[in-house]
């Protein structure tokens, strides 16, 4: 296994500071890493540093990329003879929420998906909805006044908000139904080749049916409880580009000396 991290812009042959502490982790518990170019990939170059290994099995962790600079990556990765991990499908799976909703509708808030075009406002109000929370395929709206919108007339600033922050709408517009959660009881798990993680070891029922449903080799699930006891699942997301959130850089590199063959 060979994790690959962007690099400093300043000093490319170093990781970004923001995976700077998993990267020495990393190297010091043996594992192999490289660093390359965020931005020289996006210009369609692909230098890692060390390069890669022919047969390497490549985990990328950084930056979220879209399905299609993933895809640019996995292909880069192939002509150097080595492999992803996760394949462009399976990364799409992850990320995009309307992806993994089909396969677990029933363990998380009922979702509608919109255009971004759409008049999300009008179709909500025909459905008998007053309220939602708002994000697109991937992010909500974490400035300001939020994604939770209870008045369906906000809908078009809370969605301009999201553009002028994250600089675009990604995918589409998904509109989630509120339930009646507990903040303090939000939590992240890993699901690597289909066995779910915990940092404590428990793992939430739910979550052991995501990692039997969802196929992928290496994601997050964040979960949290409703007022009412019922453990919920909240978001999906490929591991590569998902925070450590609570765990530990040593806790997470564990999950990656799982063979991948």
């Amino acid at each position: 296994m060979r994790l690959v991290y962007p690099s400093n812009p300043l000093r490319p042959r170093e990781p970004d500071e923001l995976y700077a502490e998993e990267y020495s982790a990393a190297l010091e518990s043996g594992l192999e890493a490289s660093v390359f170019s965020y931005e020289e990939l996006t210009v369609g170059s692909f230098r890692p540093r060390p390069t890669l290994a022919p047969d390497d099995t490549v985990l990328y962790r950084g930056w979220m990329l879209t399905p299609e600079q993933f895809g640019q990556l996995w292909t880069e990765v192939q002509h150097l003879g080595a492999r992803m991990l996760t394949s462009p499908e399976q990364y799409a799976l992850c990320h995009h929420l309307p992806r993994w909703y089909p396969a677990l509708a029933e363990f998380t808030p009922e979702t509608r998906f919109f255009a971004e075009t759409d008049d999300v406002a009008a179709q909500l109000k025909a459905l008998g909805w007053t309220g939602c929370f708002l994000k697109d395929y991937v992010k909500s709206l974490t400035t300001s006044s939020g994604s939770f919108v209870h008045d369906l007339s906000r809908i078009p600033e809370v969605l301009a908000q999201m553009k002028k922050h994250r600089g675009k709408i990604e995918g589409g517009i998904c509109a989630r139904r509120i339930e009646d959660f507990d903040p303090d009881t939000e939590d992240r798990y890993f699901v690597v080749r289909g066995k779910p993680h915990g940092r404590s070891g428990m793992v939430p029922e739910v979550v052991e049916v995501a990692a039997r449903r969802i196929d992928s080799p290496f994601f997050s699930v964040d979960t949290i409880r409703r007022r009412d006891g019922t453990t919920r699942i909240v978001e999906l997301g490929d591991g590569q580009v998902s925070d450590r959130k609570q765990w530990t850089a040593q806790q997470l590199l564990s999950l990656y000396r799982v063979s991948p063959d």
